[in-house]
């Protein structure tokens, strides 16, 4: 009868440890889940940039030669925005477009036929500089990073967070470097 009462506890516990590290990663895996939807946002607000840069590319190549380096760089970055596979390389990529789209939109101001042709003026001087300003404003990671940090430290600084990652959950990785912006 004794060795019933053993056998039994042991289940017992085996059971409950199971319970508790299927339960850890199970939370865990879920939370890791919703900052990768919060992520697929972030892409989709990416993806409204590299349009913004075909609209600011359209304007331009009426403008300016096929070799003008501002036209070559937007057009780089967002080949390299467009593929790049780790959320540094995106944030980095995001950021040269920002600053290279921008240095484009200033030197098409200048340019005399785009000055005569009021449409492409009103793009160059409103339409297209408040567009990419939207969408570097809703392009902004902090929001996705401070919820990263915080996934990381609850999975680092917790036993469930220990028991999940030995489970194969993985940290978040956040949008750029520590302390860039977008």
């Amino acid at each position: 009868m004794k060795s019933k009462a053993v056998l039994a506890f042991i289940v017992m516990v085996i059971l409950m440890v199971a319970a508790f590290a299927i339960g850890s990663y199970r939370v865990y895996f879920d939370e890791r889940v919703q900052g990768e939807l919060a992520l697929g946002s972030l892409s989709d607000l990416l993806a409204a940039r590299i349009e913004m840069g075909h609209n600011l590319l359209t304007v331009a190549k009426r403008h300016l030669k096929e070799d003008d380096s501002l036209l070559r760089a937007v057009i780089q970055d967002m080949d390299v925005l467009d593929s790049a596979d780790t959320l540094n390389e995106i944030a980095a990529a995001n950021e040269k477009l920002s600053k290279d789209s921008k240095a484009l939109l200033d030197h098409l101001q200048t340019v005399h036929s785009v000055i005569q042709d009021e449409r492409d003026f009103r793009y160059v001087t409103g339409l297209l500089p408040r567009g990419f300003e939207q969408s570097a404003q809703w392009a902004d990671a902090k929001q996705y990073n401070e919820a990263a940090s915080e996934f990381n430290t609850r999975l680092n600084h917790t036993v469930n967070g220990q028991v999940a990652r030995l489970l194969g959950v993985d940290e978040a990785e956040r949008f750029g470097l520590e302390g860039a912006g977008l």
